[in-house]
């Protein structure tokens, strides 16, 4: 929705050129001011924020963006930090990964007899793995051995698609790559 500044004004001046040549020249700064208010409401939430709001939240969180971070990645790394709850329990460290990872993209179980946590993170959620490994390092007591593993496909989810579907990757490509049935 673009803003014209003459239209702000009484419908008895706006036919007049010295009106028309003052809010011409003054549109552009409005224009400006308009997006900086909108800015500063987008950079209030994690979800619409821009860069600067971003860097904000890292530096409230204590967090230090790689240099290769997209705005996503961003976005990612502080809504984990926002969403450990300590004490930890695992219902609440599902909780916390369906979140971050998405439901049925991943799995969290303690060996029984053991304090051995095993979590495995799906496909889908593979760029974020370091994140997910720095959260457990944060939330997991230290008394528990941590196995994060990577999911990948299987012969049961490849053997869905049809030759020609499955010829048109490489064998790494079917192991590591999030597969659509049809694709």
């Amino acid at each position: 929705m673009e803003r014209q500044l003459i239209k702000y004004l009484p419908y008895v001046v706006r036919d007049y050129p010295e009106f028309q040549g003052i809010t011409g020249s003054e549109q552009p700064e409005f224009e400006r001011a308009w997006d900086s208010a909108d800015d500063l409401l987008n950079n209030q939430f994690i979800s619409t924020a821009g860069s600067m709001g971003l860097s904000r939240w890292e530096k409230i969180l204590g967090i230090t963006p790689k240099g290769t971070d997209t705005l996503e990645d961003r976005r990612f790394r502080i809504m984990t930090r926002i969403n450990e709850e300590l004490p930890y329990t695992v219902p609440q460290l599902r909780n916390i990964l369906e979140t971050l990872c998405g439901a049925g993209n991943y799995s969290a179980e303690v060996v029984e007899g053991t304090y051995q946590l095993i979590v495995k993170i799906g496909l889908a959620a593979k760029n974020n793995f370091s994140d997910v490994e720095a959260l457990l390092d944060r939330v997991v007591p230290q008394n528990m051995i941590v196995n994060l593993l990577q999911l990948y496909n299987t012969h049961a989810e490849l053997g869905l698609l049809t030759h020609e579907q499955l010829a048109a990757y490489t064998h790494n490509q079917l192991r590591n790559e999030v597969l659509t049935n049809g694709e």
